[in-house]
């Protein structure tokens, strides 16, 4: 039936069913019907696909990369969400492979996808770069066999079953509304965000609803500064030197600490309004001072959390998520409610 090598993928295409109904055949799991499992078993041996029991057993096991942030409060959210997860899943034949990265770039999320293939996985949980070189990577996992679900950060152009995580448009237009206000429509703005290939969307949605406002472009600069406090730190700095009109910074990133250091460094004559995203402990603090004028909070531990849940019943139910984006609530959280 062809001389290609068999997968998961083609068995099941020619099987007439999922690929997760092929994953628990393969495996010996329970909840599939005894002829499916009969014609899947058939249908294997004549393509030549050698079934071997896994030495993990017949567990399920997901794959779940975490990002490296230069805060902890981000790690450690994500790490609740997972053990939220494990908590209800430990019932199950589920194994969680929890990898976290050093940096965020490309070739180590490269490096830990092909390592987690050769450990078997069968579904990948993932916050990535939206880049071509990870859109590739993601084709290659799931034409592995495994399934993808993104959170946090979404590559929409990929191949995964779906999306957790905040709609980064509205959050951006909801800054945009909310700084508008804050500065009376005065004076220029500056955009800092951490790197474009997470944060675009974001920074696009801030943007456009400045453009609806009547803000014309020279009006705000937008500088990626990759998350990195000192970065911050100087680029605020020098804007404001620069720009002695400036009237509010929306962060777009993590380093609110090198946002406001920045600002003291140059001893800027008026208040400078600013807008972040995320209740860490220092941005709480931040608006207990009034150094910060909102906060647009969201479910971080719940993206993590939702993703690895979704994934799941994929695999084990054969249930597709019913949209191929679920957003977590945003909250405005001003000086008064902390």
């Amino acid at each position: 039936m062809g001389s290609s090598k068999p997968t998961i993928r083609s068995i099941a295409a020619a099987a007439g069913v999922s690929r997760g109904t092929v994953d628990r055949v393969i495996n010996n799991r329970a909840h599939v019907n005894p002829d499916v499992r009969a014609r899947v078993q058939r249908i294997a041996r004549e393509l030549g696909y050698q079934i071997q029991p896994s030495k993990e057993g017949s567990a399920l096991r997901i794959g779940v990369i975490v990002s490296q942030w230069e805060v902890p409060y981000f790690t450690e959210q994500t790490r609740h969400g997972i053990r939220q997860a494990v908590r209800l899943l430990s019932t199950h034949e589920v194994r969680l492979i929890v990898e976290e990265l050093h940096s965020r770039s490309t070739d180590e999320y490269v490096k830990c996808c092909e390592q987690l293939l050769q450990q078997g996985i069968h579904g990948l949980v993932i916050n990535a770069p939206d880049n071509l070189i990870m859109q590739a990577q993601l084709v290659r996992v799931v034409e592995a066999g495994v399934g993808v679900t993104t959170y946090n950060s979404d590559l929409p152009q990929s191949p995964r079953l779906c999306f957790v995580g905040q709609d980064q448009v509205q959050c951006g237009r909801i800054a945009g509304g909310l700084m508008h206000l804050a500065i009376n429509g005065q004076g220029n703005l500056l955009i800092i965000t951490g790197n474009m290939e997470f944060h675009r969307r974001r920074v696009d949605g801030f943007c456009s609803r400045l453009s609806e406002l009547g803000y014309t472009p020279d009006r705000f600069e937008i500088i990626e500064c990759y998350e990195r406090y000192d970065l911050t730190c100087d680029t605020v700095a020098h804007y404001l030197r620069d720009h002695p009109h400036t009237c509010g910074i929306y962060m777009s990133t993590e380093s609110v600490l090198g946002c406001m250091h920045g600002i003291h460094q140059v001893h800027f004559p008026r208040h400078v309004h600013v807008i972040a995203n995320d209740l860490t402990p220092l941005n709480r603090k931040l608006l207990r001072t009034g150094s910060l004028d909102f906060v647009l909070q969201q479910e971080f531990s719940a993206q993590v959390y939702e993703a690895i849940m979704a994934l799941y019943d994929f695999l084990i139910h054969d249930r597709k998520p019913r949209t191929s984006v679920k957003y977590v609530s945003t909250t405005v959280i001003t000086p008064e409610m902390v």
